[in-house]
């Protein structure tokens, strides 16, 4: 069988996590031989390398916005050429890239359907994910502005607003957190006083917390707020 093999280049902890959440699809993830791919029918229809490598571009922020959801610490894989694999196994490479990898660790863990067995569901927890964003286009968008590893007070109130828009509420409102929880990271996010360089608005434009969150906290509301609203 022929097909399309988008080579990724990263650190083996976060590589493996691509075929663990995404192994079957339209596109999808495979390891050969220690090396991982991004693969699948959705490739046949691309007729350059250009369109392929495209695909595999949109794909593999898609795939790697939703496990950072799930692993916090997760850092997305480059691509590292594009090739094609003919029926005898043979490869031929078409575009070549570079890639970064950085060290760090993380605790294991299985995959749970929503009965909490640990046997293999049809979908995993990351496809289900991905499918509820593609069902908004609100939540698509936040979703692609999350996946984007340069967080600030600004991206991070847009996925919240994108967020809020998809549910026409607030979103305490929707069930998502606290009032409080969310009037002290808009505070925070609007208030040069607490923001600093990156916050919303100028300085003594508003009173900020009492208590103001820092940015890595900001973050970690708005992962917890994204993950929420795409398991509902």
């Amino acid at each position: 069988m022929s097909r399309w093999l988008i080579q990724l280049h990263g650190e083996e902890m976060d590589l493996e996590e691509l075929p663990k959440w995404f192994p079957k699809g339209e596109v999808y993830a495979i390891e050969k031989n220690g090396t991982y791919y991004l693969t699948g029918p959705a490739f046949d229809a691309a007729n350059n390398a250009d369109a392929i490598l495209e695909l595999g571009r949109d794909s593999l922020d898609e795939f790697s916005a939703i496990i950072s959801l799930l692993w916090k610490s997760f850092q997305k894989p480059t691509i590292a050429h594009v090739a094609h694999e003919d029926e005898s196994g043979a490869k031929s490479a078409y575009v070549f890239l570079s890639g970064i990898a950085s060290g760090r660790s993380k605790m294991g863990g299985v995959l749970v359907d929503a009965s909490g067995n640990t046997s293999a569901p049809e979908t995993t927890q990351a496809q289900d994910l991905l499918s509820a964003a593609k069902r908004s286009s609100h939540l698509r968008e936040a979703l692609a502005v999350w996946g984007d590893p340069i967080r600030t007070w600004g991206r991070l109130y847009r996925v919240m607003e994108e967020i809020e828009s998809h549910f026409q509420k607030p979103v305490d409102k929707a069930g998502l957190c606290s009032e409080a929880e969310r009037t002290r990271f808009t505070r925070t996010a609007n208030t040069a006083e607490a923001a600093g360089l990156d916050a919303r608005h100028g300085s003594r434009r508003f009173d900020p917390p009492s208590k103001p969150i820092s940015l890595e906290e900001g973050a970690s509301f708005i992962s917890s707020l994204l993950e929420r609203s795409l398991r509902r």
